[in-house]
Protein backbone atom coordinates (compact mmCIF):
# COMPACT_ATOMS: atom_id res chain seq x y z
CA UNK A 1 0.00 0.00 0.00
CA UNK A 2 0.88 3.14 -0.96
CA UNK A 3 1.29 5.33 2.08
CA UNK A 4 0.94 8.61 1.38
CA UNK A 5 -2.92 7.64 -0.47
CA UNK A 6 -3.36 6.61 3.64
CA UNK A 7 -2.26 10.16 4.41
CA UNK A 8 -5.16 11.49 1.52
CA UNK A 9 -8.01 9.21 3.18
CA UNK A 10 -6.77 10.55 6.69
CA UNK A 11 -6.58 14.36 6.05
CA UNK A 12 -10.38 14.03 3.90
CA UNK A 13 -8.55 14.41 0.47
CA UNK A 14 -9.03 11.36 -0.74
CA UNK A 15 -11.05 10.31 -3.87
CA UNK A 16 -13.97 7.73 -3.98
CA UNK A 17 -12.22 5.10 -6.05
CA UNK A 18 -8.90 5.28 -3.60
CA UNK A 19 -10.91 5.30 -0.45
CA UNK A 20 -12.32 2.06 -2.23
CA UNK A 21 -8.34 1.18 -2.82
CA UNK A 22 -7.96 1.52 1.04
CA UNK A 23 -10.36 -0.52 2.54
CA UNK A 24 -10.04 -3.69 0.15
CA UNK A 25 -6.11 -3.19 1.18
CA UNK A 26 -7.22 -3.27 5.06
CA UNK A 27 -9.85 -5.94 4.49
CA UNK A 28 -7.16 -8.19 2.32
CA UNK A 29 -5.36 -9.08 5.92
CA UNK A 30 -5.16 -8.24 9.41
CA UNK A 31 -1.89 -7.08 9.76
CA UNK A 32 -2.92 -4.81 6.96
CA UNK A 33 -6.01 -3.40 9.29
CA UNK A 34 -3.38 -3.28 12.34
CA UNK A 35 -1.21 -1.22 10.76
CA UNK A 36 -4.00 1.33 9.26
CA UNK A 37 -4.83 1.71 13.05
CA UNK A 38 -1.07 1.97 14.12
CA UNK A 39 -0.62 4.71 11.41
CA UNK A 40 -4.45 6.52 12.71
CA UNK A 41 -3.18 6.66 16.24
CA UNK A 42 -0.20 8.14 15.28
CA UNK A 43 -2.18 10.93 12.95
CA UNK A 44 -5.07 12.12 15.37
CA UNK A 45 -1.95 12.34 17.87
CA UNK A 46 -0.01 15.19 15.23
CA UNK A 47 -0.63 18.88 15.79
CA UNK A 48 -4.14 20.22 14.36
CA UNK A 49 -2.04 22.48 11.74
CA UNK A 50 -2.50 20.35 8.11
CA UNK A 51 1.05 21.73 7.08
CA UNK A 52 1.84 20.53 9.98
CA UNK A 53 0.53 16.99 9.85
CA UNK A 54 2.02 16.77 6.02
CA UNK A 55 4.97 17.32 7.16
CA UNK A 56 5.08 14.77 10.10
CA UNK A 57 3.91 12.23 7.79
CA UNK A 58 6.59 12.67 5.25
CA UNK A 59 9.29 12.27 7.95
CA UNK A 60 7.45 9.40 8.97
CA UNK A 61 7.06 7.79 6.05
CA UNK A 62 10.66 8.39 4.69
CA UNK A 63 12.25 6.66 7.79
CA UNK A 64 9.87 3.63 7.44
CA UNK A 65 10.45 -0.09 6.63
CA UNK A 66 8.06 -2.54 5.54
CA UNK A 67 6.73 -4.94 8.59
CA UNK A 68 8.39 -8.39 9.13
CA UNK A 69 5.62 -10.77 10.07
CA UNK A 70 4.51 -8.66 12.74
CA UNK A 71 7.47 -6.92 14.34
CA UNK A 72 8.38 -3.81 12.61
CA UNK A 73 11.80 -3.10 12.54
CA UNK A 74 13.50 0.45 12.74
CA UNK A 75 16.92 1.57 11.82
CA UNK A 76 18.33 4.22 14.11
CA UNK A 77 17.99 6.78 11.46
CA UNK A 78 13.87 5.86 11.50
CA UNK A 79 13.33 5.37 14.82
CA UNK A 80 14.70 9.53 15.03
CA UNK A 81 12.31 10.32 12.37
CA UNK A 82 9.57 8.50 13.98
CA UNK A 83 10.11 10.20 17.01
CA UNK A 84 8.55 13.20 14.97
CA UNK A 85 5.11 11.60 16.33
CA UNK A 86 5.56 13.31 19.58
CA UNK A 87 3.52 16.19 17.89
CA UNK A 88 1.16 15.24 20.19
CA UNK A 89 -1.08 16.42 23.19
CA UNK A 90 -0.02 16.99 26.49
CA UNK A 91 -3.08 17.16 28.55
CA UNK A 92 -6.22 19.97 28.64
CA UNK A 93 -4.29 22.16 30.18
CA UNK A 94 -4.97 24.85 28.52
CA UNK A 95 -8.44 24.51 29.42
CA UNK A 96 -7.92 25.66 32.85
CA UNK A 97 -6.64 29.72 31.86
CA UNK A 98 -8.14 32.05 34.12
CA UNK A 99 -9.14 32.22 37.49
CA UNK A 100 -9.63 28.05 38.27
CA UNK A 101 -5.51 28.41 37.49
CA UNK A 102 -4.81 31.00 39.84
CA UNK A 103 -4.86 31.43 43.07
CA UNK A 104 -3.50 35.04 44.84
CA UNK A 105 -2.52 35.32 48.06
CA UNK A 106 -1.14 38.70 50.21
CA UNK A 107 2.15 37.68 52.19
CA UNK A 108 1.74 41.31 53.55
CA UNK A 109 -0.39 44.07 53.53
CA UNK A 110 0.66 44.72 49.93
CA UNK A 111 1.93 42.21 48.27
CA UNK A 112 0.37 39.75 45.74
CA UNK A 113 1.49 36.48 44.85
CA UNK A 114 0.49 34.56 42.13
CA UNK A 115 0.72 30.67 42.15
CA UNK A 116 0.20 28.25 38.99
CA UNK A 117 0.07 24.65 40.09
CA UNK A 118 1.30 22.04 38.57
CA UNK A 119 -0.65 21.03 35.31
CA UNK A 120 -2.36 24.42 34.95
CA UNK A 121 -1.53 27.74 33.35
CA UNK A 122 -2.86 31.55 33.75
CA UNK A 123 -3.38 34.50 32.41
CA UNK A 124 -2.40 37.64 34.65
CA UNK A 125 -3.12 41.07 34.10
CA UNK A 126 -1.15 43.26 36.56
CA UNK A 127 -2.65 46.66 37.49
CA UNK A 128 -0.92 49.01 34.61
CA UNK A 129 -2.30 46.84 32.48
CA UNK A 130 0.67 44.68 31.08
CA UNK A 131 -0.05 40.73 30.40
CA UNK A 132 1.45 37.72 31.62
CA UNK A 133 1.13 34.34 30.54
CA UNK A 134 2.22 32.20 33.45
CA UNK A 135 3.31 28.18 32.53
CA UNK A 136 2.81 25.33 34.82
CA UNK A 137 4.11 25.83 37.86
CA UNK A 138 5.21 29.27 38.47
CA UNK A 139 4.80 32.17 40.10
CA UNK A 140 4.86 35.85 40.19
CA UNK A 141 5.22 38.33 43.28
CA UNK A 142 4.60 41.95 43.00
CA UNK A 143 4.62 44.80 45.57
CA UNK A 144 1.27 47.04 46.13
CA UNK A 145 3.37 49.99 45.09
CA UNK A 146 4.10 48.60 41.53
CA UNK A 147 1.41 51.03 40.07
CA UNK A 148 2.89 54.32 42.18
CA UNK A 149 6.57 54.12 39.67
CA UNK A 150 8.78 50.94 41.05
CA UNK A 151 6.82 48.13 37.82
CA UNK A 152 9.30 45.05 39.16
CA UNK A 153 8.14 41.93 39.33
CA UNK A 154 9.68 38.37 40.74
CA UNK A 155 9.48 34.96 38.70
CA UNK A 156 10.07 32.00 39.03
CA UNK A 157 8.99 29.39 36.36
CA UNK A 158 8.09 30.43 33.04
CA UNK A 159 6.19 33.37 31.80
CA UNK A 160 5.45 35.16 28.47
CA UNK A 161 5.44 39.12 29.08
CA UNK A 162 3.66 41.90 26.83
CA UNK A 163 4.45 45.03 28.83
CA UNK A 164 2.55 48.29 28.62
CA UNK A 165 5.00 51.33 27.40
CA UNK A 166 5.73 53.59 29.80
CA UNK A 167 9.14 55.50 29.22
CA UNK A 168 9.43 56.78 32.60
CA UNK A 169 8.58 53.67 34.22
CA UNK A 170 11.11 50.83 33.35
CA UNK A 171 9.61 47.04 33.71
CA UNK A 172 11.76 44.80 36.23
CA UNK A 173 11.78 41.26 35.57
CA UNK A 174 13.80 39.44 38.98
CA UNK A 175 14.79 35.55 38.44
CA UNK A 176 16.71 33.93 41.14
CA UNK A 177 20.15 34.08 38.31
CA UNK A 178 19.43 37.18 36.46
CA UNK A 179 17.17 40.20 36.38
CA UNK A 180 15.79 42.26 32.94
CA UNK A 181 14.81 45.36 32.22
CA UNK A 182 12.43 46.98 29.65
CA UNK A 183 10.31 49.56 28.37
CA UNK A 184 7.57 48.21 26.44
CA UNK A 185 8.10 44.97 25.00
CA UNK A 186 6.85 41.25 24.49
CA UNK A 187 9.37 38.31 25.62
CA UNK A 188 9.49 35.12 27.39
CA UNK A 189 11.15 33.90 30.32
CA UNK A 190 11.98 30.63 31.40
CA UNK A 191 13.61 30.47 34.87
CA UNK A 192 12.66 27.47 36.83
CA UNK A 193 14.91 27.28 39.92
CA UNK A 194 15.73 23.65 39.62
CA UNK A 195 16.73 24.12 36.05
CA UNK A 196 20.36 24.76 35.28
CA UNK A 197 19.79 27.86 33.16
CA UNK A 198 17.44 30.92 32.38
CA UNK A 199 16.52 30.95 28.95
CA UNK A 200 14.87 34.16 27.72
CA UNK A 201 13.38 35.27 23.74
CA UNK A 202 12.78 38.63 23.06
CA UNK A 203 9.74 39.25 20.63
CA UNK A 204 9.55 42.66 20.48
CA UNK A 205 11.24 45.48 21.82
CA UNK A 206 14.78 45.87 23.57
CA UNK A 207 15.58 43.85 26.32
CA UNK A 208 18.59 44.32 29.16
CA UNK A 209 20.15 41.34 31.05
CA UNK A 210 21.26 42.28 33.94
CA UNK A 211 23.43 40.04 36.36
CA UNK A 212 22.74 40.17 40.29
CA UNK A 213 25.75 42.51 41.10
CA UNK A 214 23.66 45.46 38.63
CA UNK A 215 25.56 45.27 35.61
CA UNK A 216 23.58 45.21 32.16
CA UNK A 217 26.21 42.62 30.33
CA UNK A 218 23.90 42.51 27.26
CA UNK A 219 20.74 43.48 25.32
CA UNK A 220 18.62 41.42 23.37
CA UNK A 221 17.33 42.83 19.76
CA UNK A 222 14.41 41.27 18.60
CA UNK A 223 14.70 37.33 17.53
CA UNK A 224 17.59 37.10 19.77
CA UNK A 225 17.69 34.37 22.58
CA UNK A 226 19.82 34.23 25.41
CA UNK A 227 20.85 30.88 27.27
CA UNK A 228 22.71 31.25 30.73
CA UNK A 229 23.85 28.77 32.21
CA UNK A 230 23.67 29.44 36.48
CA UNK A 231 26.85 27.39 37.69
CA UNK A 232 29.12 28.81 35.11
CA UNK A 233 27.70 32.17 34.64
CA UNK A 234 28.54 31.58 30.95
CA UNK A 235 25.67 32.75 28.44
CA UNK A 236 25.38 32.62 24.23
CA UNK A 237 22.92 35.13 22.72
CA UNK A 238 22.02 33.55 19.30
CA UNK A 239 18.84 33.92 16.40
CA UNK A 240 15.76 31.50 17.08
CA UNK A 241 13.21 30.70 15.27
CA UNK A 242 10.82 32.58 18.10
CA UNK A 243 8.06 30.11 17.41
CA UNK A 244 9.75 27.40 19.31
CA UNK A 245 10.50 29.07 22.68
CA UNK A 246 6.81 31.32 22.64
CA UNK A 247 4.54 28.66 21.03
CA UNK A 248 3.51 27.75 24.55
CA UNK A 249 1.40 30.49 25.09
CA UNK A 250 -0.94 29.17 22.55
CA UNK A 251 -0.88 25.53 23.71
CA UNK A 252 1.57 24.59 22.15
CA UNK A 253 5.36 23.18 22.79
CA UNK A 254 7.97 22.90 20.28
CA UNK A 255 11.29 21.63 20.67
CA UNK A 256 14.33 20.37 18.79
CA UNK A 257 16.95 17.71 20.14
CA UNK A 258 15.51 17.28 23.80
CA UNK A 259 16.78 14.38 25.61
CA UNK A 260 13.79 12.47 27.33
CA UNK A 261 15.84 13.39 30.24
CA UNK A 262 14.07 17.02 29.62
CA UNK A 263 10.98 15.73 28.17
CA UNK A 264 10.52 13.57 31.27
CA UNK A 265 10.82 16.84 33.44
CA UNK A 266 7.77 19.30 31.48
CA UNK A 267 5.71 16.41 31.73
CA UNK A 268 6.33 16.05 35.33
CA UNK A 269 5.10 20.04 35.48
CA UNK A 270 2.71 20.37 32.58
CA UNK A 271 0.54 17.22 33.76
CA UNK A 272 1.58 17.14 37.90
CA UNK A 273 3.04 13.37 37.52
CA UNK A 274 6.22 11.69 39.04
CA UNK A 275 8.43 10.26 36.39
CA UNK A 276 11.05 7.90 36.83
CA UNK A 277 13.49 6.93 34.21
CA UNK A 278 14.38 3.30 35.44
CA UNK A 279 16.74 2.68 31.94
CA UNK A 280 19.48 4.68 32.21
CA UNK A 281 19.71 4.33 28.00
CA UNK A 282 16.41 6.67 27.72
CA UNK A 283 17.86 9.84 29.47
CA UNK A 284 19.68 11.24 26.12
CA UNK A 285 17.88 9.87 23.70
CA UNK A 286 17.01 12.74 21.70
CA UNK A 287 13.53 13.50 19.98
CA UNK A 288 12.00 16.89 18.01
CA UNK A 289 8.40 17.74 17.27
CA UNK A 290 5.32 20.46 18.70
CA UNK A 291 3.69 19.40 21.35
CA UNK A 292 -0.17 19.94 21.81
CA UNK A 293 -1.37 20.33 24.94
CA UNK A 294 -4.80 18.69 24.54
CA UNK A 295 -4.20 15.14 25.06
CA UNK A 296 -4.19 13.19 28.24
CA UNK A 297 -0.95 11.75 29.25
CA UNK A 298 -1.70 8.13 28.39
CA UNK A 299 -1.74 8.75 24.66
CA UNK A 300 1.24 10.61 24.94
CA UNK A 301 3.01 7.51 26.84
CA UNK A 302 1.41 5.65 24.29
CA UNK A 303 3.07 7.38 21.32
CA UNK A 304 6.13 7.13 23.38
CA UNK A 305 6.04 3.48 23.48
CA UNK A 306 5.33 3.41 19.72
CA UNK A 307 8.10 5.55 18.07
CA UNK A 308 10.86 4.19 20.47
CA UNK A 309 12.03 1.30 23.07
CA UNK A 310 10.50 2.68 26.07
CA UNK A 311 7.73 0.86 28.23
CA UNK A 312 6.04 2.81 30.74
CA UNK A 313 3.97 1.59 33.55
CA UNK A 314 1.54 3.98 35.61
CA UNK A 315 1.11 3.23 39.19
CA UNK A 316 -1.66 5.93 40.40
CA UNK A 317 -1.20 7.43 44.08
CA UNK A 318 -4.16 8.62 46.04
CA UNK A 319 -2.25 11.52 48.19
CA UNK A 320 0.54 12.10 45.59
CA UNK A 321 0.95 12.65 42.01
CA UNK A 322 0.65 9.63 39.70
CA UNK A 323 3.57 7.35 39.48
CA UNK A 324 4.98 6.48 36.18
CA UNK A 325 7.97 4.42 35.44
CA UNK A 326 9.93 4.70 31.97
CA UNK A 327 11.86 1.40 31.55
Amino acid sequence: MDYTLISKYLAGEASEEEVKAIFQWMEAAPENKKEFVHFKKAWVLTATSTDNQEKVWRNLLAGKKRLTGKRRIYTGYARYAAAVLLVFGLGMIAQYFGSKALRQKLLYASDTRIEVPLGQMSNVVLPDGTTVQLNSGSQLLYSGNYNTGKRTVQLEGEAYFHVSKDKEHPFIVQTQALDFKVYGTSFNVQAYPDDQEVNTTLVEGSLGVISKNGTEFTRLVPGDNIRYQKSSERYVVSKVNLDLYTSWTNGLITFRNESLKEIAKRLDRWYNVEIVIKNPELENQLYFGTIMKNKPIDQILEVLRLTSNLKYRIVPRPDKPTLIYWE
